[in-house]
C-alpha cells in the first residue's frame, strides 16, 4: 500500500500571530498588524476584531511596569480594594496600577501580577501586602526583577491524589495501551471473519488492517472490497457490527457508564453522552464520505473566581490529561486533540507541552503515533484571556480565530464544533479521571464515594479558611468535614462562625449558614426524597424546618435538590460571620460586568445596570423606602429579563449573587440604606 496522507491538521492562525507580535513589542503595533494581515492573507479588520476583544491584547504601548491586582472574591476579601487605592500613588509615566479579573491563585490572596515589555508571561506575586508590592514595583523600575511566586513550590501533593493512578511510578500510559488492546483484539476478530471469505489473502488482510487503523475512505483503499470492509468496520455496521468488532468502543464506554463520570464544568453531563455523540457524528460522516475529522478539546481556561484545581492537575499531573485526550480520541475516532490553557498559567503550559513531547516519543500521539497506529497530533492552545472563554462554544470561537463570543445553540458542538466538525469540549478533571477508570474499572471509581454517593472529585477552597487549597474528596463528604476536617481546611480563620458559603464561585451565589423553610429550603421540603434520605444519614429530625449548610453532602444531585441555587462547582469560597455580603454581591456583579462579552443586550446592559445599582447601594445613596417600593421590584424584573434572554450562562448568573443577599442576608443590605428623607404629607385644610 502506498503511503497514506494524514488528515489535515487544524491550527489557529490569527491568535498565535497576535501573541507573537505582542510578545516581541509589548503591544500590537499597527504596522505589524498590517504585515500580519498580508502574511496570513486575511483582512486587517479580522485581526483588529480579535485583538480588540481579548483582554490580554494591547493596542497601544503600555507603561514600563503594569501592576495588576486581582479584585475578585478571595482577593476582594483579602483587601484588594484598599491595596489598589494605596498603591495608586505609584502610578505615573512608567507605572500603571490596575485591577484584573481572577488570576487563579485564590489560595494565596491577594494575588498580583507584573507585566513588562518583552516578557511573554506576567510574573505573579502572591499574598503580599501593599508595602511589599510597592517594593517590588520599585525594584522593577531599577531594572531588578524580584523572583516571582511559582505554583510549583506550593507543596501540593498531587502525586498522592487517587486520581493519579500511577502514584509515584513514572506514568507509562498503561490505560491507553489497554484501550488499544481492546481495539486491536476487535480488529483481529474482524480479520478472522474476512479470512474465511474467498480471495482474502494474508496480504489483503494486512492492507485492510492498515486501512482501518488509518481511517481510509473507500476511494483511498487499494480495492473496492477492502474499501467496503473498512467502511463496515469504521461505522459499526453490516458484518462488523457489535462490541466485539466495529463497535469495540462500547466495551470501554461501559466502564464510564458504571463510573457515572460526569462533566465538572457545572452542567454535570455524563461523559459517556459526549463521547458517544462525537463518535456517532464521525461515523455518520464516514458513511456519507464527507470530512470525517473530529476534535478532542480540554477546557483549561479556569477563569471562574475561586476556582484553581485544574491549575494543579495541569502542572503536576499533565500525563493524565494527555492520556485522557488520547483515549477519548481512540473511542471517538477523533483525529486531533487540544489542551486549551489560560495564558496566566505559564508553568502549566510548559508542563503540558513537555508531556505531549514525551507521549510523542512513546509513539502514542503526534503525526507518527506508531503505537496508536495512526496520526493523532495534540497541542496546547494558549488562551488570550477572558472569562467568557470558559463557556465551551466561546472557547471554540476563540480557537477558530474569532471573537470569543458564545454561539446560539443548537447545533451542539458534538456535531458542529471546531471547523464545524464533531468536537468534545471536556473539563480538565473529567479528562484526567479517564485513565483511572480505564485501568481500574468504572465500578472501582464509583465505590470511591461515601454516604451512598459515587466517585471522587477535586474542590478549590478559598476565603476565610485556615488552610485554603485544592482537595480531592469522596463525593458525599459533608461540607463540615471539608471546611473543618484536620486533613482539609481546618476551620475558619480566628475560629469565627460561618456566615455564608459560595458553592460555585460567583455563579452559584451565596448560601447562608442555615437554610430554613422560610428562606432557602425547597417548598414542601419534608416530603422531598433527597431531604428524607439526608435526614436519615445525618441523624436529624425529618420534620425539621432548617438545615445547617455544614450538613449538606458534596454531591451535585443533592445540591440540585436542596440548595436554592442548585449549584455545586469546583470553586468554594467561605465567608466568616463579620463579612458584609452586600459588598460581596456587588463585587460579583462587577466581575460579570467586566467580563461580559457584550454580544447580547440583556447581559451587556443588565450587568452594567446591576453593578451600577450595587455601587449606589454601597455608597449609602439609596433610601430605604425607595429600595423597597421602587428598586427591589425593578431588580426582580431586570433579573428575570437577564436570565430569560441571555445567550449563555454568564448572563444568567448576573442576578444570582444579589438575589441571594436579598433573600438570605437582608440586614447586610439594610445597613447600606439611608433613612427616608421625604417630607411627611400634611392633611388637607
Amino acid at each position: 500500500m502506498n503511503a497514506i496522507a494524514p488528515p489535515p491538521v487544524y491550527s489557529a492562525r490569527i491568535v498565535p500571530a497576535l501573541q507573537r507580535i505582542q510578545h516581541e513589542f509589548g503591544y500590537l503595533k499597527r504596522e505589524n498588524l498590517e504585515q500580519a494581515a498580508l502574511d496570513l492573507d486575511v483582512p486587517l479588520h479580522r485581526l483588529q476584531a480579535v485583538a480588540s476583544f481579548f483582554p490580554h491584547f494591547r493596542l497601544s504601548p503600555p507603561k514600563k511596569i503594569v501592576l495588576g491586582i486581582c479584585r475578585d472574591m478571595a482577593c476582594h476579601l483579602a483587601g484588594a480594594p484598599a491595596m489598589m487605592e494605596e498603591l495608586q500613588s505609584l502610578a505615573g509615566e512608567n507605572v500603571e496600577i490596575k485591577g484584573v479579573s481572577c488570576l487563579g491563585r485564590c489560595d494565596r490572596a491577594p494575588a498580583a501580577c507584573v507585566a513588562t515589555a518583552g516578557v511573554e508571561h506576567e510574573a505573579h506575586y502572591l499574598g503580599r501586602p501593599a508595602g511589599k508590592l510597592r517594593e517590588i514595583v520599585e525594584s522593577y523600575l531599577r531594572g531588578e526583577a524580584p523572583p516571582p511566586d511559582l505554583d510549583a513550590g506550593q507543596g501540593y501533593s498531587a502525586s498522592n491524589f487517587v486520581i493519579n493512578t500511577y502514584g509515584e511510578k513514572s506514568p507509562d500510559y498503561a490505560a491507553v495501551l489497554k484501550a488499544i488492546a481492546v481495539r486491536d483484539t476487535a480488529l483481529e476478530a474482524a480479520g478472522q471473519i474476512l479470512a474465511s471469505k474467498p480471495n482474502w489473502t494474508r496480504a489483503r488482510l494486512e492492507q485492510f488492517r492498515r486501512a482501518a487503523l488509518n481511517r481510509l475512505t473507500s476511494d483511498e483503499c487499494p480495492d473496492a472490497k477492502i474499501g467496503q470492509a473498512v467502511m463496515a468496520w469504521g461505522t459499526d455496521s453490516d458484518w462488523a457490527q457489535g462490541p466485539t468488532l466495529g463497535g469495540w468502543s462500547e466495551t470501554v464506554l461501559q466502564e464510564f457508564k458504571e463510573a457515572d463520570l460526569r462533566g465538572m464544568g457545572g452542567a454535570g453531563i455524563p461523559s459517556i453522552q459526549k463521547l458517544r455523540d462525537v463518535r456517532d457524528a464521525i461515523r455518520r460522516a464516514r458513511r456519507r464520505q464527507t470530512d470525517s475529522r473530529g476534535f478532542i478539546v480540554v477546557n483549561g481556561d479556569e477563569s471562574e473566581p475561586g476556582t484553581f484545581k485544574d491549575r494543579e492537575l495541569l502542572l503536576h499531573l499533565p500525563h493524565l490529561i494527555v492520556e485522557g485526550v488520547i483515549i477519548a480520541g481512540l473511542i471517538t475516532e477523533a483525529t486531533q486533540g487540544f489542551i486549551y490553557i489560560r495564558h496566566e498559567y505559564a508553568e502549566q503550559i510548559a508542563a503540558c507541552q513537555a508531556e505531549i513531547g514525551r507521549a510523542e516519543q512513546l509513539g502514542l500521539c503526534g503525526q507518527d503515533a506508531y503505537v496508536l497506529g495512526r496520526p493523532f497530533p495534540i497541542s496546547v492552545f494558549v488562551s488570550p484571556g477572558g472569562y467568557i472563554c470558559g463557556e465551551q462554544s466561546a472557547l471554540i470561537e476563540a480557537m477558530s480565530d474569532r471573537r470569543g463570543e458564545p454561539r446560539n445553540l443548537p447545533p451542539k458542538l458534538e456535531t458542529n464544533g471546531l471547523e464545524d466538525l464533531p468536537t468534545i469540549v471536556s473539563n480538565v478533571e473529567t479528562c484526567a479521571w479517564i485513565p483511572y477508570i480505564c485501568l481500574k474499572g468504572g465500578r472501582t471509581y464509583a465505590e470511591l464515594g461515601v454516604n451512598g454517593w459515587q466517585g471522587r472529585r477535586l474542590f478549590s477552597v478559598s476565603g476565610d479558611v485556615k488552610r485554603p487549597g485544592v482537595y480531592e474528596v469522596p463525593m458525599g463528604m459533608t461540607v463540615r468535614e471539608l471546611l473543618h476536617g484536620e486533613n482539609y481546611c481546618r476551620g475558619i480563620i480566628g475560629d469565627r462562625k460561618l456566615k455564608a458559603f459560595a458553592p460555585s464561585g460567583p455563579s452559584g451565589g451565596f448560601l447562608p449558614a442555615k437554610l430554613t423553610a422560610r428562606a432557602g429550603l425547597p417548598r414542601d421540603h419534608v416530603n422531598n426524597k433527597a431531604w428524607i434520605e439526608l435526614a436519615k444519614r445525618r441523624g436529624f429530625d425529618p420534620a425539621a424546618t432548617e438545615l445547617d449548610i455544614l450538613d449538606l453532602e458534596l454531591e451535585l444531585n443533592l445540591f440540585r435538590a436542596l440548595s436554592p441555587t442548585q449549584a455545586l462547582g469546583a470553586g468554594l469560597v467561605v465567608y466568616a460571620e463579620d463579612r458584609d455580603m452586600a459588598d460581596q454581591a456587588v463585587n460579583a456583579m462587577e466581575f460579570y460586568r467586566n467580563e461580559s462579552c457584550g454580544k447580547c443586550v440583556p447581559c451587556r446592559l443588565g450587568s452594567q445596570k446591576m453593578a451600577s445599582l450595587g455601587a449606589h447601594l454601597l455608597s449609602n445613596e439609596i433610601e430605604a423606602a425607595r429600595w423597597k417600593n421602587e428598586l427591589l421590584p425593578l431588580v426582580r424584573d431586570l433579573s428575570k429579563a437577564i436570565e430569560m434572554a441571555s445567550i449563555c450562562g454568564l448572563g444568567r448568573s448576573v442576578p444570582v449573587p444579589l438575589r441571594c443577599v436579598v433573600n438570605y442576608f437582608e440586614s447586610d443590605i439594610t445597613r447600606h440604606l439611608s433613612p427616608s428623607s421625604a417630607p411627611v404629607p400634611q392633611p388637607a385644610t
